[in-house]
């Protein structure tokens, strides 16, 4: 069974009663509509509403934070009809990156609303127009949504504010407009439910860590999440998680989760976790299981091809080696510059002094700028299609175990913040909207693609006789 209590959350100032917390009252309601709500659900809502001595809320900003499945969708639609039905709010604003999720939360308040007996006469009007969608009551209240963007909530004064999935928000724009939208309300809540996200969620990392500071106790945090460094198969970790774990999640879909996920995807949709990032290129845990910090390419030098790539923003170069082998492909990071100047001064006579069959390099991509340089060495490059075949080709050896690197920092760095971009039907690694660098990922992609295409030289195998028959 899934845990009540929350992990991670702010403590209240003072033990929880009916008088100085809404949550009982929220509670009751719930009960009343026939929408009771779930163990850890009465945790958020007598936490989340819990009031100052003036009575006005403790918290402007609550984040509630807990895996896929567990029930936020229904617990915020109850919510947002208690504070229009019992706490007197004037309008409710639902946003959600995607439009459609916001609807559908909204559609089964207006559900519940028509459908209950002690709130169906109060209905007054329910407008269905696209951006114009609205709940009326007839005290006035109103629930309307938008999509969470630069735009949205602008011109409106928002009492309660609920905005899903944070994780999705990459920049700042789409909070800066709706966050603002209760700047007049003296009493005003903004409620942010999500999952855990990658280093992308910039929205959510950011109010998490300010939460959890404590700096600032307008803001207050409840997360169900597994502890950091957890096994994926602990089913304690899973419960910390999942706290509808037992009620609206099924155990074995958790363990029919873990045999088909990819182990970022389980961390993060499952346990809660934040990751480096989400949609993962290459297999970060396969690509730890290739690494040998004893390696050398001192026995395949003479069948050595060079990759070279330049960064997105031009500010770092890297040159990669590889070779194939009877146990793989090998790999070695030969250069790596911080400026294409610094590259242009020193490529050539790294490329003289290595000596490789080809140097592989992509011209379509920022490599570009060294391109006249490049041409000079044996160059193959690669372009159109062959680009995704390079990025799968490395992805698929990896995960196949058929690389062998020597766990340099700063390619192990860059194969864990590549992302896939879909391209046709493949995919490519994603050089806009990352979190970093990665040119030696392209770099290796190209050298290992060229490499893996040669043929295999069987080391020499060292034969030593006793003279015995």
């Amino acid at each position: 069974m899934g845990i009540p209590t929350p992990r991670l959350f702010t403590p209240p100032l003072m033990p929880l009663t009916r008088e100085n917390t809404r949550g009982f009252n929220c509670i009751e309601f719930a009960k009343l509509i026939g929408q009771p709500f779930l163990p850890w659900q009465e945790e958020v809502v007598k936490r989340a509403l819990e009031l100052r001595p003036d009575g006005r809320y403790r918290f402007r900003v609550v984040l509630v934070l807990v895996a896929r499945q567990n029930g936020k969708s229904r617990m915020l639609q109850t919510v947002a009809l208690w504070k229009m039905y019992v706490d007197n709010v004037k309008l409710v604003l639902g946003a959600a990156q995607d439009l459609k999720a916001a609807k559908e939360v909204w559609q089964q308040a207006i559900e519940t609303a028509k459908s209950t007996d002690e709130l169906k006469d109060e209905v007054a009007s329910v407008r269905w127009t696209n951006g114009e969608q609205c709940l009326t009551l007839t005290n006035g209240a109103r629930y309307m949504i938008t999509a969470a963007t630069r735009s949205a909530g602008r011109g409106l004064s928002v009492d309660f504010l609920c905005l899903d999935e944070l994780r999705e928000h990459r920049d700042d724009l789409a909070w800066s407009a709706l966050s603002k939208t209760l700047q007049a309300r003296p009493n005003g809540q903004i409620w942010g439910f999500s999952s855990a996200g990658d280093d992308q969620s910039t929205v959510l990392n950011r109010l998490r860590q300010q939460a959890l500071s404590g700096d600032d106790e307008s803001i207050g945090i409840f997360e169900w999440s597994a502890p950091e460094g957890c096994d994926l198969d602990d089913p304690a970790s899973w419960c910390a998680a999942n706290p509808g774990l037992g009620l609206t999640i099924d155990e074995q879909a958790v363990r029919t989760s873990l045999s088909t996920d990819t182990p970022a995807t389980f961390r993060t949709e499952v346990l809660n976790q934040r990751v480096s990032q989400i949609d993962e290129a290459i297999d970060v845990s396969a690509w730890m299981d290739c690494g040998d910090a004893q390696a050398t390419m001192e026995s395949v030098r003479t069948r050595v091809v060079v990759g070279v790539d330049v960064s997105l923003d031009g500010q770092h170069i890297t040159a990669v080696a590889a070779a194939n082998s009877p146990t793989g492909v090998r790999i070695e990071v030969v250069g790596d510059w911080s400026s294409t100047g610094a590259a242009r001064a020193e490529l050539p006579a790294l490329l003289e002094r290595i000596k490789p069959r080809s140097t592989v390099w992509f011209p379509g991509g920022p490599a570009a700028a060294l391109g006249s340089m490049l041409r000079a060495h044996r160059p193959i490059e690669i372009s159109g299609a062959k680009v995704a075949e390079c990025c799968q080709t490395l992805a698929d050896l990896v995960v196949n175990r058929r690389l062998r690197h020597n766990l340099d920092p700063l390619l192990t760095s860059q194969v864990g913040q590549a992302t896939k971009m879909p391209v046709s039907d493949g995919w490519r690694f994603a050089r806009r909207g990352g979190v970093g660098h990665i040119d030696a990922v392209y770099a290796t992609a190209g050298a290992v693609w060229v490499a893996a295409s040669q043929p295999i030289v069987r080391e020499p195998r060292i034969m030593v006789f006793t003279g015995q028959a």
